[in-house]
């Protein structure tokens, strides 16, 4: 595994991430039907944070695949390990989780909103909670190097503009107004 893979992971599917958010709205009547009992005012709150979120995406994906070079990505580990020269492998197993989940979510939503079941809700909520948790990965992937490495704050940073869409605003706030209807 090496740098430029995750790199032209991250470059193809992120437009497919956005590519399935289009067929899933184009996949229903009316597409307010993914906020759920959610409200217009909160609504109104949340949408800038996709924004925000997009931003923080932007600017972890420069730090990670620009501004950092493999050696340095080689360096990122987690917290409670030591470095051992795989970071890429880590930043492409967080990158992928985050992708994959971020891809599903929208049509697990739909299949559910089609045909609730616990079994369809529980894997909406597992589908949100992974894209939430990989996008607070990103920031404990670079915490123990931000001290060595250049611009890890803005890595952090990003992380977190991301992890306050995918981790609060969808896996906790539209999971507990969602209103799910299951038998």
């Amino acid at each position: 595994m090496n740098l430029t893979t995750a790199f032209w992971l991250t470059t193809l599917m992120g437009p497919l991430v956005l590519l399935s958010y289009v067929r899933g709205v184009m996949a229903v009547d009316d597409a307010t039907v993914y906020w759920g009992d959610v409200s217009e005012t909160m609504r109104s709150r949340i949408v800038p944070w996709m924004f925000v979120a997009g931003a923080g995406y932007l600017l972890m994906w420069h730090r990670f695949f620009f501004a950092w070079s493999e050696a340095d990505v080689s360096t990122l580990h987690w917290p409670w390990q030591s470095q051992d020269g795989n970071g890429v492998q880590r930043l492409f197993v967080v990158w992928t989780v985050f992708l994959l989940a971020s891809m599903i979510w929208i049509d697990a939503t739909r299949l559910y909103i089609e045909n609730p079941s616990t079994v369809r809700q529980v894997v909406v909520i597992v589908v949100l909670w992974a894209a939430g948790l990989a996008s607070i990965g990103f920031a404990v992937l670079v915490w123990p190097q931000r001290a060595e490495l250049p611009g890890a704050s803005l890595a952090m940073a990003g992380s977190v503009m991301l992890a306050i869409q995918c981790l609060w605003w969808d896996a906790v706030y539209w999971v507990a107004r969602f209103g799910w209807n299951t038998p």
